[in-house]
C-alpha cells in the first residue's frame, strides 16, 4: 500500500503562516523568503536554514512541521 503526502511541504508550511507558534514563525519566513519558491521539501528547507544560519527554533520548528505534515499523510 502506497502512502501518499498532502501536497507538497512547502505549499502545506506557507498555508500555516496563521498559527501562534514555532511552525506559524516558519510558514511567515519561509512566506517572506524571496528565494522560497524554489524549496519543495523539508531537506530543501533545512539546507536553506543551514546557509541562512538559522536560529535553532526554527530547525525545531521544521522539525515538527514535517512531522505534522508526515501525520496528516497517514490519516
Amino acid at each position: 500500500m502506497a502512502t501518499t503526502v498532502p501536497t507538497n511541504f512547502i505549499t502545506w508550511l506557507r498555508g500555516q503562516h496563521t498559527r501562534k507558534d514555532s511552525v506559524g514563525d516558519l510558514s511567515r519566513a519561509v512566506r517572506n523568503d524571496p528565494r522560497g519558491g524554489k524549496l519543495s521539501t523539508p531537506l530543501d528547507l533545512s539546507k536553506r536554514l543551514n546557509q541562512d544560519e538559522a536560529s535553532w527554533e526554527l530547525h525545531d520548528a521544521l522539525e515538527e512541521a514535517e512531522g505534522e505534515w508526515l501525520r496528516e499523510a497517514l490519516n
